[in-house]
C-alpha cells in the first residue's frame, strides 16, 4: 500500500513500536507544534548518528574490497536528506506530523529538510523503544533502493557529474534534465537526463534531487552496458 495511506497505528505495528508509544509521537513532533525538550529535535540529533552507523556498517557488510574513500562517499550519497526525505514520504510521514496551524497552511510537511528530520527522529525513536536490531532493519528496509543503487555501483563522485564526465571523454555536449509531467496526485517527480536532444535515462523520486540522481545512474548504466539499438 501507498505510504500516503499509513495510519499512525499501522506505523506502530509494522515497526515495532508500542501502541500508544511517546517516542513515535515525539519523533512526528514539530518544533512549531512543541516546545523543547517535546519536539523531535533531539530524536533526530540521536537518529542522525545511528543512521550514520547503521549505513555505514551495511556498507561495510556489502563491499568487503571498497577503499575508505569510497565507502564514504557511498555513505554521504545514501545519507542525505533528499534520501531521507523520500523515505519519510514513502512512509506517509507528512500526513502524520504534528506541525502549527500556520506550517500546515503553508505545506511546511512537504519540505525536504522538515522530512529528512522526522526520518532521522524515527531512527532515534525505534532505538530507544524497541532497540538496536529494530532500528537497523528499518534503516536497511526504508532506504533499499539507494543502498542497493550504490552497493551495485560504488563511485567516487556524485551520478550527475560521473554522467557529465562520461559524455565529454565522447566529446558530446553537457546533459541536461527535464522534469517530466506528474499526474496531481502522486507524490513523485519524474526525470529525463538529454543529451543532445536525445533522452539518455529516466528516473523517479520524491524530491528533484533524488529524481535527477536516480535518472543519471539510469543512463550511466546504458553507458558501461549498452544495449542492442540503445542510443548509447
Amino acid at each position: 500500500r501507498g505510504g500516503a495511506e499509513m495510519t499512525l497505528t499501522e506505523l506502530a505495528e509494522r515497526w515495532g513500536f508500542l501502541e500508544e508509544s511517546l517516542y513515535l509521537e515525539q519523533a512526528l513532533t514539530h518544533r512549531s507544534a512543541a516546545p523543547h525538550p517535546h519536539s523531535n529535535e533531539r530524536l533526530e540529533f540521536f537518529g542522525d548518528a545511528l543512521l550514520n552507523l547503521y549505513v555505514a556498517r551495511l556498507l561495510m557488510d556489502a563491499l568487503p574490497d571498497a577503499a575508505e574513500g569510497v565507502l564514504t562517499l557511498a555513505r554521504a550519497s545514501v545519507v542525505d536528506r533528499e534520501t531521507q526525505a523520500d523515505a519519510a514520504q514513502a512512509l506517509g510521514i507528512p500526513e502524520l506530523l504534528r506541525i502549527d496551524t500556520g506550517g500546515q497552511k503553508m505545506g511546511i510537511a512537504q519540505q525536504t529538510r522538515l522530512l529528512s528530520g522526522a526520518y532521522e527522529a524515527l531512527v532515534g525513536a525505534l532505538y530507544m523503544e524497541a532497540g538496536e536490531a529494530h532500528a537497523l532493519a528499518f534503516v536497511k528496509a526504508t532506504l533499499e533502493e539507494p543502498l542497493q543503487a550504490v552497493i551495485q555501483n560504488p563511485a567516487t563522485k556524485h551520478p550527475k557529474s560521473r554522467l557529465q564526465e562520461a559524455l565529454q571523454a565522447q566529446g558530446r555536449k553537457k546533459p541536461e534534465y527535464r522534469t517530466s509531467t506528474t499526474q496531481p496526485d502522486t507524490v513523485t517527480v519524474s526525470v529525463e537526463v538529454l543529451c543532445e536532444g536525445l533522452v539518455l535515462g529516466q528516473g523517479t523520486g520524491r524530491a528533484l534531487r533524488a529524481a535527477e540522481k536516480a535518472a543519471a545512474l539510469s543512463a550511466l548504466a546504458h553507458l558501461t552496458e549498452p544495449q542492442p539499438g540503445s542510443i548509447l
